[in-house]
């Protein structure tokens, strides 16, 4: 691999080549000369080197990674927004793009006009894409504009299906697999590569012949690490239809909720349950997890390896649904942590 050179090292070697009888001591006119070359020397070294990193997937990083990725037919998946509902009291016409927002001020716009008689039903959609914009039931109470004849607005059910734009480590992941993995004739790795380049999906997992003959099914995670929605599913399945072989009946579907109850103790820090669900869904969502059972001592060094965020840097008693001992996970389950508990 190439690495840059140093400006000292440069400016000895300008030195060590130059012929001429002239003092060579700081402050002469041919040090400053040499020296003041050097400089721009090694700055066209740091350019080099960044370069040579650019060139190879493994070190590439940000637009240059995505042209890397553009050259096998794998683009980056865009940052999606939330969509939901919101329940509305009140008697008028909700216009389209009526801004509505959380206490906290992430905002959402009806997506289509709706006349409202006492109380109704609008469909929205986050003004900023992301993650930010799936917020829990109850959250959006505030109606940012005046809507003549309209009163309150709540949203009954979570909103969903916002997305961060595809990370360097996903992609990557996915150029990856398609330049390592034969995916021909529609065989699995074909099934996967369609899934995962719907903006949203996460992992997705092939059963073939599930179902007799010409029969595949294909389980998504989203993006988050959770199910995938019936929105997104609908995507996937409507984008698979116009790539798989004819004659293959193709189901697409989100893997069950295993839910998984942590209890432990902690003997040095306070703990900080927010943290370590966050740390244990990531670990859900890693290839560090085998999708075949929760490992106890996996859970364990997780919780450990990331302190800085779960705040327990030495525990006891930890226990998985009540037991010690490795959860089995099937092929069409996911764990999801569902309450964290810890004891004094």
């Amino acid at each position: 691999m190439y690495e840059a050179r140093e400006q000292p090292e440069i400016l000895k070697e300008l030195q060590d080549n130059s012929t001429t009888d002239a003092s060579k001591f700081e402050g002469t006119f041919e040090y400053d000369m040499l020296a003041s070359n050097s400089i721009e020397f090694a700055k066209q070294e740091v350019e080099r080197e960044q370069m040579y990193k650019a060139a190879f997937a493994e070190t590439s990083w940000g637009e240059y990674l995505t042209l890397r990725a553009a050259e096998h037919g794998i683009y980056r998946r865009e940052a999606t927004k939330a969509i939901g509902e919101l329940t509305v009291t009140g008697n008028g016409t909700v216009p389209e793009g009526s801004l509505f927002a959380t206490q906290s001020g992430v905002l959402f716009h009806a997506t289509e006009d709706t006349q409202i008689t006492e109380q109704g039903v609008i469909a929205i959609e986050a003004e900023t894409a992301g993650i930010s914009g799936n917020v829990k039931a109850g959250a959006i109470t505030v109606v940012s504009m005046s809507i003549p004849g309209i009163t309150a607005v709540t949203n009954d059910a979570a909103t969903h299906d916002g997305f961060d734009e595809e990370s360097d480590a996903e992609l990557l992941e996915r150029l990856l697999f398609k330049v390592r993995q034969p995916a021909t004739s529609g065989n699995a790795n074909n099934y996967i590569e369609w899934a995962t380049s719907i903006e949203g999906v996460g992992k997705a997992t092939v059963k073939k012949l599930w179902n007799g003959n010409g029969t595949v099914k294909v389980l998504i995670t989203d993006s988050n690490g959770g199910p995938a929605s019936e929105d997104l599913l609908e995507k996937v399945a409507a984008y698979i239809e116009t790539q798989h072989p004819i004659g293959a009946t193709v189901t697409v579907t989100a893997p069950t909720v295993l839910p998984v109850k942590v209890e432990l103790t902690p003997t040095s820090g306070g703990g900080n349950i927010g943290g370590i669900k966050n740390v244990l869904k990531r670990y859900f969502a890693s290839d560090d997890y085998d999708g075949q059972k929760v490992s106890y001592a996996k859970i364990g060094k997780t919780i450990l390896a990331n302190s800085n965020e779960t705040q327990v840097y030495d525990y006891e008693d930890l226990l998985l649904n009540g037991g010690m001992d490795n959860i089995p996970v099937t092929d069409e389950q996911i764990p999801q942590v569902s309450e964290v508990v810890l004891h004094g």
